[in-house]
């Protein structure tokens, strides 16, 4: 697919896509805000039900005329160990009685990647992005069949020659400066962590597919100057996390309207995978235990209840606080005073 012809489908004003962060941040209100005012929204449906998934969609629906995407987490797997999830359950014990939350003393992976794409097909949503891996050359003609635009997600070249090869028509390259989960294919901490700036010169004359470049770009200036290098859009995370429309909790607006990039910390931690946040409590405390964090989404499961606890009390100390390293460009403004700057 041309650059071009990416843009004008999607109908953007302006080359600005909304990164799809799950857990609750991308509101129908900002992803149809984003829409009306001429950039790309997608719902981050990570951690999302079928059911809930379906309803902001049609809530979306309600405030924008415009196309929008919906973000997906490639299904994983890992072995289920039980001895691990004791091991975990009993570092985090002391953080559980101090918040009065509850373990999670059995772990079972859900797999409604299936319903999830189910949903995207019925209710013609015109884009699907996929992190965590690629999707398969079949799910990706099954969704073309259905005038579907299809995004994949790459950290290095590897990943996105892979994803070229399945037939993606456009790849968001991600940088090391992106805040919470790297998109990398895999789990483990990378040998070699590229920036964007990096990334993008590597990729951008060895791939044919349009390239939506993300990674702690929170300036107009950023963004203008990856456009000029040939960039079809950049996708912009932290700096749309801090809007009156994100559903991001107040105190992690806050937090990441004062925080430096010094501030910032990669870790696995909160769920088994990599990603960027602000430094805290939970993070120095699990971090002294790293061989013992289970993989994703077993991490995940067993701290989500404590994550939920501290978030309800507006807690920073044990909340996943996700934020790029670049965090100085974000402000406390509304979606249409971010687009008016970019």
């Amino acid at each position: 697919m041309e650059a071009n012809t990416l843009l004008s489908q999607l109908q953007l004003k302006k080359p600005i896509f909304l990164a799809g962060m799950a857990g609750g941040v991308t509101t129908p209100q900002l992803v149809a805000s984003v829409c009306n005012e001429g950039g790309f929204g997608q719902i981050g449906a990570g951690y999302m039900t079928p059911e809930s998934l379906a309803r902001d969609i049609d809530e979306i629906r309600t405030l924008t005329e415009k196309p929008f995407g919906v973000n997906l987490f490639i299904p994983e797997h890992p072995e289920v160990k039980q001895e691990e999830i004791d091991q975990m359950n009993q570092i985090l014990e002391p953080i559980n009685e101090k918040l009065d939350c509850n373990s999670v003393n059995e772990v079972r992976i859900d797999d409604i990647f299936d319903q999830m794409i189910e949903v995207v097909i019925n209710k013609d949503v015109e884009v699907v992005s996929f992190t965590f891996g690629k999707p398969t050359q079949e799910l990706v003609q099954r969704l073309h069949k259905h005038h579907i635009t299809v995004v994949g997600t790459g950290t290095n070249i590897d990943e996105v020659r892979e994803l070229e090869s399945v037939g993606v028509d456009a790849i968001v390259l991600q940088g090391c400066e992106a805040g919470g989960h790297s998109g990398s294919f895999e789990q483990s901490l990378p040998k070699e962590r590229l920036t964007l700036d990096e990334l993008f010169k590597e990729v951008y004359s060895k791939v044919s597919v349009p390239l939506i470049v993300a990674g702690g770009i929170t300036t107009p200036e950023q963004a203008k100057d990856y456009i000029e290098q040939g960039a079809t859009a950049v996708q912009l995370g932290t700096a749309f996390l801090t809007t009156v429309e994100s559903g991001t909790p107040d105190v992690h607006k806050s937090l990441i309207l004062k925080a430096k990039s010094d501030d910032i910390i990669f870790t696995n931690t909160f769920s088994g995978r990599y990603a960027n946040g602000i430094k805290n409590e939970f993070i120095d405390y699990v971090g002294q235990f790293k061989d013992k964090v289970c993989a994703y989404p077993i991490q995940n499961i067993l701290t989500q209840p404590l994550r939920g606890k501290a978030k309800k009390a507006q807690n920073p100390d044990f909340m996943s606080l996700w934020c790029g390293t670049h965090p100085e460009g974000a402000r406390d403004e509304t979606v249409a005073e971010l687009m008016q700057r970019y």
